[in-house]
């Protein structure tokens, strides 16, 4: 309630100003159809600035999938979006390339050569993705981007005598990081080089720094049916995880949450538990932009994590803005999405420090004096690679993760080699994966 009031008031004083590539007042009053997840998601992201900024235009809601625990497939939504006949579509990356293929978008390629807008104005991982994604047409915009840094807190690198992080490094050079701190005898004082709430079991850790590398995320192949942790690179992976745990870098933690419905609930107590950064207790972490403010303790940041080509896992666009082919008020449907996309809205959102997310329109550097900031808007997300599990039994992966730790955790507690924990992670895994393949 209190970020919507602030967003009404911002946009009302500033919309005395100058608004740049969006004029509402120019806009006649006319009906806006918004095909959406569900209403309360309008609301959460744009409810309160198009009414604010377009007061006259009557918005009619499309709920296109509103069920959370039963999410509508790729034919019902398609179908749902011939039937319902939205001007404005917001949806998530997940559905866009398909709904591009299919034909059901416009190119909004002349609408941006129209406007005063200009591609290098924007975030360019926005531009790269919906255009890759759209089979080389724009389909689609959005408005923001979910972006993370790499926390750090200044207190403890002074303490224990730690060169400070610095902007691009790779997901290695942290953990090499981190483990200065446990030969510097952080661990007496209960002190970690890194932690990621959550996130602190073997499997995991292992995820990060394959995916964060740029590699494959798991040590097997759905498409040959074949585990390959007993590779150079995966042998070196577990055997850094292993090392990591055993010279106190890494702390394990397994905070098992209330299962409801099917779902693992955490509450405040474990939230405050895992999180070992804001508790002062590590040294780095990774997290959303904006998402460490008014801790006890001087906090630093640098840009997240990259691959050798400059990219992240931890820099996306999720979600996106598109005018479905045929819509009757297109024009007005522009309207709106050039007001989201405009300098005037980037301004709006450095008074109101979201969580996590940026505004791809880069103008937003004007207003916010973060010195991450350049840095963070000139690296691309990482390029998703398509790892289709079709027809696998859906435990296969939790069993996979589940072996992972075992074995793993019993390297660390130096009950087994390396060897015998990667021989073990071969077989059984090997053994799972037959077990779970598509039934012929």
């Amino acid at each position: 309630m209190v970020v919507a009031v602030m967003a009404i008031m911002l946009i009302s004083l500033l919309l005395g100003g100058c608004m740049n590539n969006a004029d509402p007042a120019q806009v006649e009053p006319e009906k806006l159809v918004i095909g959406i997840k569900n209403k309360d998601a309008y609301y959460a992201q744009f409810g309160d600035y198009i009414a604010a900024a377009f007061p006259d235009l009557n918005v009619e809601i499309v709920e296109m999938d509103p069920d959370y625990a039963n999410p509508v497939t790729d034919e019902q939504y398609e179908q749902k979006l011939k039937d319902a006949k939205p001007d404005l579509l917001v949806g998530y990356d997940i559905r866009y390339k398909r709904l591009a293929d299919d034909g059901l978008l416009t190119d909004l390629t002349a609408r941006m050569q129209g406007s005063k807008m200009r591609e290098d104005e924007f975030y360019p991982g926005m531009f790269e993705k919906m255009k890759r994604d759209g089979g080389g047409s724009l389909y689609a915009v959005s408005p923001v981007l979910q972006a993370s840094v790499l926390y750090y807190n200044a207190d403890l690198f002074r303490k224990y005598y730690v060169p400070l992080p610095r902007n691009g490094m790779t997901m290695t050079d942290v953990v090499q990081l981190a483990s200065q701190f446990a030969r510097a005898g952080s661990n007496k004082d209960g002190i970690v080089g890194y932690h990621q709430p959550f996130s602190s079991l073997p499997n995991q850790l292992l995820f990060s720094l394959s995916s964060r590398e740029g590699g494959s995320p798991w040590p097997y192949n759905f498409q040959t049916g074949k585990v390959t942790v007993d590779t150079p690179a995966w042998r070196g992976l577990i055997k850094t995880v292993v090392d990591l745990y055993k010279n106190g870098t890494f702390q394990m933690q397994n905070i098992q949450g209330e299962s409801k419905d099917g779902e693992i609930w955490y509450g405040p107590d474990d939230v405050s538990q895992a999180d070992l950064f804001k508790k002062g207790k590590s040294a780095m972490t990774i997290g959303g932009y904006n998402d460490m403010i008014g801790l006890p303790f001087e906090v630093g940041s640098v840009t997240p994590p990259v691959s050798a080509d400059n990219r992240s896992e931890d820099m996306g666009i999720y979600s996106y803005m598109a005018i479905p082919a045929g819509a009757e008020h297109a024009d007005t449907a522009w309207e709106v999405t050039a007001f989201m996309l405009s300098d005037y809205m980037a301004k709006v959102r450095s008074g109101l420090q979201d969580q996590s997310t940026l505004p791809t329109r880069k103008s937003y550097m004007n207003y916010d004096p973060n010195p991450v900031l350049p840095q963070l808007y000139a690296i691309l997300p990482s390029i998703g690679q398509v790892y289709s599990n079709n027809g696998y039994d859906a435990r296969f992966m939790t069993l996979f993760n589940e072996l992972e730790d075992r074995e793993m955790m019993a390297a660390v507690k130096g009950e087994k080699s390396l060897d015998a924990c990667i021989a073990a992670i071969r077989k059984e895994g090997q053994a799972l994966m037959d077990a779970a393949k598509p039934k012929k």
